[in-house]
């Protein structure tokens, strides 16, 4: 990682690799233990030492020096089965850089709002497509809000190794595997008790026992299959484009609305361990 700064009038070196950074003084008094520094040692130092590696005194000196922005979203989709929210990606800090960057951030006691905060907004943005590496390491620091939102995405489990999920605490560990219990018998709950033509509303006097077939044949399918990240309602969505759902007008318009009560049902569903625990 590189720094740099076009109107500096202060010095830094990295004692470990004997490089010397060109600073502002006032950009550094931001962190705590540097105006501590300041305080204990008078304006006459022209060169702070301090033992760290070059690498990691330029990325805290970008810190200070320009504070992280937030991911830039791209788009919010709150329909889904699990909301996402899409980050441009160039935007997002590199997830293998953000464990060094929380450490310098604890420990040089940056500010909380304009660095940690925004620091774990691009850990979260990582949720969606490696969810374990976040929750583990958020679990690690304490950030218990960022763990309650990433386990959301988790996969099952018993779909992970021995190596991946060992450095999840057991009572965490057995939390979210509650969780996900919760979610697959509640899930199947909702499937099963859902009918296309409920106490026969809605029925299609041409079709009604070929569209029941074919529901329940879907549902009964798909029950067996149910996991925690399973898009119910988006499975059973696929029925109203075979036939005879697809070319009869009420059929369809009975799949559709069974459809659309599986997913307002199965959005209600505990997603996160703080919401099972409320």
């Amino acid at each position: 990682m590189t720094f740099q700064c076009s109107n500096s009038d202060f010095h830094v070196r990295s004692v470990q690799d004997n490089e010397i950074f060109a600073v502002r003084r006032q950009a550094l008094c931001s962190s705590e233990v540097f105006r501590d520094m300041f305080t204990c040692c008078g304006e006459s130092e022209e060169v702070l030492d301090l033992h760290e590696s070059a690498d990691s005194l330029a990325a805290l000196l970008n810190l200070l020096h320009r504070p992280p922005q937030p991911p830039t979203q791209l788009k919010r989709d709150e329909f889904n089965h699990i909301p996402k929210v899409w980050n441009d990606p160039k935007t997002v800090i590199p997830l293998p850089l953000l464990p060094k960057l929380f450490e310098l951030a604890d420990k040089y006691a940056l500010p909380s709002d304009s660095v940690v905060e925004v620091l774990g907004e691009h850990l979260l943005a990582h949720a969606p497509e490696d969810p374990l590496a976040v929750y583990v390491f958020a679990l690690s620091q304490g950030l218990h809000h960022i763990a309650f939102k990433a386990v959301q995405y988790l996969q099952p489990m018993a779909n992970y190794d021995l190596d991946e999920v060992k450095m999840i605490p057991i009572e965490a560990y057995h939390r979210v595997v509650q969780l996900q219990d919760t979610r697959v018998k509640a899930m199947r709950k909702y499937l099963l008790s859902e009918d296309i033509f409920p106490h026969g509303y809605g029925s299609c006097a041409s079709h009604s026992r070929e569209t029941v077939q074919l529901w329940n044949s879907k549902r009964m399918s798909l029950a067996v299959k149910i996991e925690t990240l399973t898009d119910v309602a988006g499975e059973m969505e696929i029925a109203a484009y075979q036939e005879p759902v697809q070319s009869c007008a009420m059929c369809r318009k009975a799949c559709i609305a069974a459809v659309e009560m599986l997913r307002y049902k199965c959005r209600k569903i505990p997603r996160t361990v703080d919401e099972l625990n409320s």
